[in-house]
């Protein structure tokens, strides 16, 4: 996988992400502000020659997927994977971050502290989160010597992978942050992944830093 890159894309902003909601395997579509941040996305990587865009089987990365595809001219390079899903939150979906404290304090705590450590009750983990994600990873990067791959999921998945291509423990989630229509890139170098990128949201012009 020589000289390729990988570039690691949160999708637009939804109005759960602006109302502080869990999503998870919500779908939820992207609002007026995510459109226009996929937008954005195609003209950031219009002259970037993209062998294929692999996105989160939900709603809101897919719209993504399809603003940067049209800097590309073809959404033919579009594929859908089940293992790039938001990971699921199960009883805390739709719910805000104040009735996710009240109703699951020390989880709630443990999910900021330690959040390797957590399942959401009905849901998953960060580790089957990470599993998938990585798995997919190495399947879609096979073969692409010199290739640019973009993948295009959620804010935990890009945590996540970023701890495994890294080769950080999981406990370093937090350490990273990735804010909507984000781009983080990383290529492979002499064996190893190196992050070039994290977290630029320059292509948005927006000056002031968005929603979680």
């Amino acid at each position: 996988m020589t000289n390729t890159h990988l570039y690691l894309v949160r999708h637009g902003e939804t109005d759960w992400n602006k109302q502080g909601i869990f999503r998870g395997l919500s779908d939820i579509p992207l609002n007026a502000r995510g459109k226009t941040q996929a937008q954005a996305l195609g003209r950031c990587f219009a002259g970037v020659p993209i062998r294929a865009i692999h996105a989160s089987k939900l709603a809101r990365a897919l719209e993504t997927a399809r603003g940067i595809a049209r800097g590309q001219e073809s959404e033919k390079i579009i594929y859908a994977e089940d293992g790039l899903a938001d990971i699921n939150r199960g009883e805390w979906a739709g719910l805000t971050h104040q009735q996710a404290k009240e109703k699951f304090p020390e989880l709630y705590d443990k999910w900021f502290s330690a959040p390797q450590e957590v399942c959401f009750p009905g849901g998953g983990c960060l580790h089957e989160v990470m599993s998938k994600a990585r798995g997919t990873v190495d399947r879609i990067m096979n073969g692409t010597n010199g290739s640019s791959l973009v993948v295009v999921t959620h804010h935990v998945v890009i945590r996540a992978l970023l701890c495994s291509l890294l080769d950080l423990n999981l406990s370093n989630f937090r350490r990273f942050e990735v804010f909507p229509a984000s781009v983080s890139e990383l290529r492979f170098e002499y064996g190893r992944w190196v992050l070039y990128r994290l977290n630029d949201t320059c292509h948005l012009g927006e000056g002031t830093a968005p929603c979680r």
